[in-house]
């Protein structure tokens, strides 16, 4: 008999316990997860591109010059150009729709541009051209021998009766959108970009529209119209 209540009395401790036991043994609740945080690079606004730097690094110093205003050779002074010609330009250059004729080596003039643009995607073009035209241009070079005030004269006539300043504005200063500004252009350069739009060689861009007036210029009156415009100051920006 005292058997049965030691194990009456040992049975009833533990009804009483099994609430605390099963406090003790059941599982915490699992924190919540801390809410999502978007990382800060999703928002934040894109640097934006350094043109200068992109043209000192890209390889475009090499035959533009120092800021694009000292150009080597038969090559162009990009500085104060217009920036959304020469963004087409890069383009054309880039997808082969501007070739020029051939350099001392007998390789398109155009070749090494092309060749170095697949350093320079869409983004760092755009940027090249707004630094670049935000830069002011470069003095007119002096010619050897320098044109007198007749020649230049003569030029400016040449000039206006062909029909240039319709496209390009007075002087070469003033152009259409997307034509460029040739008043202060290298001489050279401008005789050659003549001839060639002229002759067929560069048919790119506007140069269809350019070519019926192109088509009346022998070489002496090419000479006189860049004589003229090579000498024409741009005014500061």
């Amino acid at each position: 008999m005292f058997s049965m209540l030691r194990a009456g009395l040992f049975a009833s401790a533990l009804i009483a316990a099994a609430p605390v036991l099963a406090q003790s043994t059941a599982p915490a609740p699992e924190a919540a997860p801390p809410a999502a945080t978007a990382p800060a690079t999703e928002t934040a606004a894109p640097a934006a591109l350094d043109g200068k730097a992109l043209f000192r690094t890209k390889t475009c110093v090499a035959c533009h010059g120092k800021d694009g205003a000292k150009a080597i050779q038969m090559y162009p002074d990009l500085a104060g150009q217009d920036a959304k010609y020469m963004l087409e330009q890069m383009n054309d250059i880039a997808d082969g729709k501007r070739v020029s004729g051939p350099d001392a080596r007998g390789y398109p003039r155009t070749q090494g541009m092309k060749d170095i643009m697949h350093l320079v995607n869409a983004e760092e073009r755009a940027a090249l051209a707004a630094y670049l035209a935000s830069v002011p241009a470069p003095k007119p070079r002096p010619l050897d021998p320098a044109p007198d005030a007749a020649r230049l004269a003569d030029g400016k006539k040449a000039y206006t009766q062909n029909g240039c300043q319709t496209c390009h504005g007075a002087d070469g200063l003033k152009p259409l959108a997307t034509y460029p500004v040739i008043g202060g252009m290298k001489r050279d350069y401008l005789v050659l970009q003549l001839k060639e739009i002229r002759d067929g060689v560069r048919v790119n861009g506007k140069t269809k529209t350019m070519l019926a007036f192109a088509k009346k210029l022998d070489d002496a009156k090419i000479d006189l119209i860049a004589d003229y415009l090579s000498q024409i100051e741009r005014s500061p920006k």
